[in-house]
């Protein structure tokens, strides 16, 4: 009562003073509204440890994907975002990111489809291309062109969307095995701007079914039969140099009229270890274009293991002796290897491993020695296989990996690493997923 007597003494002050700390107390209220971050701008408060971060950006709803995206495009939060909040750093640009990936595929995919039908910068269609690759498959490739070069641009796509590119559509293919199957058709469908990064990406995946594939393209884009080559060239001669599909693609462009194909193809021979090739790369030695004949001295010297230079009559003489070898005592050597048992089985094995054609054959011989029971012999077996680097006896080898010989498990061990060029541990169930 004696407030509202007071009230009363003032008069109309009284009502003013209150009236205008109403207004202050409204004020500060709205302020502290205005300030209070809502939907993407809450995750990134204080404190925002990488834990905390990533169990907020999780909990994003579905509507705060494309702030999501941008912001993973670059690091800045929305306008309007309270000034108090620092920039994003590296590391929390990566959270960004790895929210994104962790997305369902049903929000991800139609956000990229509506986004690719938009007018986009470089690093938004950067950015999409590495999310499309961190989750998409095979029915995801054309998205992945759409999103790198759209149809109705003309203009050559940037080199660092064709690097995007490629490493989203390595990804992708190294995930999808069914995607493989789909490379033809995207190599056809797509600008030719993104053909040889098609074939680069194709490429970046090491499986035996990529390189099949590979090989496959070579004559169906003669301006690709370069680059096709090359990255056939770089394959692992262990897997690749067994195939025979892969082989036989290779080497018919050995009779090429181009010198550059033909030096290409050597080359690829070589490295792929082509012992059927080599009568034919005997013949190049005569090629009237000098790099066509450099390539065929090498791919001899990869193939042979053997140092002649470019003497072409000493390579000439060499393989006419193997041919002999192989027509005449070869045979009998490598059922001596297969049946004999102490010193014939020693020295046939001294005979065979004097040559180096057909390296594959020997190695057929020297598999099945592995199932004696003479220590002395398996071992014997095992280093040939080691020399032979040929990957018909990789189950064998593995199956010694179970003996109780420790001598003949270290040798086993020994001749898988030189093979395969893989370093498991020594236990059999470490190699079981390896196939060749």
């Amino acid at each position: 009562m004696g407030d509202l007597m007071g009230m009363g003494r003032l008069g109309g002050r009284g009502v003013a003073v209150v009236c205008w700390a109403l207004v202050l107390c409204a004020g500060v209220e709205a302020q502290r509204t205005r300030l209070q971050p809502k939907g993407l701008e809450r995750a990134f408060v204080e404190p925002r440890t990488p834990v905390e971060l990533r169990r907020r950006l999780a909990g994003l709803e579905a509507q705060e994907l494309p702030a999501l995206f941008h912001l993973a495009v670059d690091g800045r939060l929305p306008d309007g975002a309270p000034a108090e909040l620092p920039p994003l750093s590296d590391a929390e640009r990566a959270l960004v990111r790895e929210a994104l990936g962790a997305r369902p595929r049903r929000e991800i995919v139609p956000f990229l489809e509506d986004l690719a039908g938009r007018p986009m910068s470089v690093a938004e269609r950067l950015e999409a291309q590495a999310l499309l690759g961190s989750l998409g498959s095979g029915d995801h490739l054309k998205l992945l062109v759409r999103l790198t070069a759209p149809i109705q641009e003309r203009s050559p796509v940037a080199p660092e969307l064709r690097a995007g590119f490629t490493a989203a559509l390595s990804v992708i293919l190294a995930r999808d095995a069914a995607a493989l199957a789909q490379v033809a058709g995207l190599l056809a469908e797509s600008a030719p701007g993104l053909a040889s990064a098609i074939i680069e990406g194709l490429a970046a995946v090491r499986s035996a079914e990529a390189t099949r594939i590979l090989a496959a393209q070579l004559g169906r884009s003669p301006g690709l039969d370069p680059l096709i080559l090359a990255r056939l060239s770089s394959r692992d001669r262990a897997r690749a140099g067994n195939d025979g599909a892969v082989l036989d693609a290779v080497r018919r462009y050995l009779g090429q009229r181009d010198p550059a194909l033909v030096s290409a193809a050597a080359v690829a021979c070589g490295e792929l270890g082509d012992d059927g090739a080599v009568d034919l790369l005997i013949k190049g030695m005569a090629h009237e274009d000098g790099r066509v004949r450099a390539s065929v001295f090498q791919a001899l010297a990869r193939i042979s293991h053997l140092d002649f230079g470019p003497a072409p009559e000493r390579w000439t003489s060499w393989y006419h002796a193997e041919m002999r070898w192989w027509d005449e005592d070869a045979e009998a050597e490598l059922v001596r290897i297969e049946r004999g048992r102490g010193q014939e089985f020693v020295r046939a094995a001294a005979a065979v491993l004097e040559h180096r054609l057909f390296r594959y054959r020997m190695a057929e011989s020297f598999a099945q020695a592995l199932q004696r029971t003479n220590v002395e012999e398996v071992r014997l077996a095992c280093r040939a296989l080691e020399q032979l680097r040929s990957p018909v006896a990789v189950p064998e080898l593995v199956q010694c990996l179970e003996r109780d010989e420790s001598s003949v498990r270290m040798a086993a061990y020994r001749a898988l690493r030189a093979i395969t060029g893989v370093a498991l541990p020594p236990e059999a169930d470490s190699w079981a997923a390896v196939t060749w």
